[in-house]
């Protein structure tokens, strides 16, 4: 069988993102539709047949959440890390800017004076309904 879709010109933040990204729709359609028995069974065979495996981006998901857990305030390791998962971090007056490989349309902002304990947990959901 042919390939049926094509993928348009949208770059990738990173390797097999938007094969993932469809994988993922395709899955939640799923469990969220499941009388529409013909879709379903067409879009299962889709999945089974590219055997969907543990992604990158939860693996993304996971060092972020991990990396924020507890923390209020920007450090180097924090950044490091950051760094490592495609984002630049950029230092403004108030606030640090994160970006997903540099993109605006996926940003988030942290405050240089965090003060809630639920800070990084809040900004690591942030980031990751933004950029993952």
């Amino acid at each position: 069988m042919s390939k049926i879709i094509n993928l348009g010109n949208e770059p990738e933040m990173y390797e097999h993102e938007t094969e993932e990204i469809l994988l993922d729709v395709i899955a939640k359609y799923i469990a969220d539709h499941p009388n529409e028995l013909r879709r379903v069974d067409v879009l299962t065979s889709v999945l089974e047949a590219n055997k969907q495996r543990s992604t990158n981006a939860e693996k993304k998901r996971q060092r972020i959440k991990s990396a924020l857990k507890g923390v209020s305030t920007m450090n180097a390791s924090l950044k490091k890390e950051l760094q490592d998962l495609g984002c630049i971090v950029m230092d403004g007056k108030k606030h640090y800017k994160i970006r997903l490989n540099g993109d605006t349309r996926y940003q988030a902002t942290m405050a240089k004076t965090g003060s809630d304990g639920r800070g990084g947990s809040n900004l690591a959901s942030e980031i990751i309904k933004i950029m993952f």
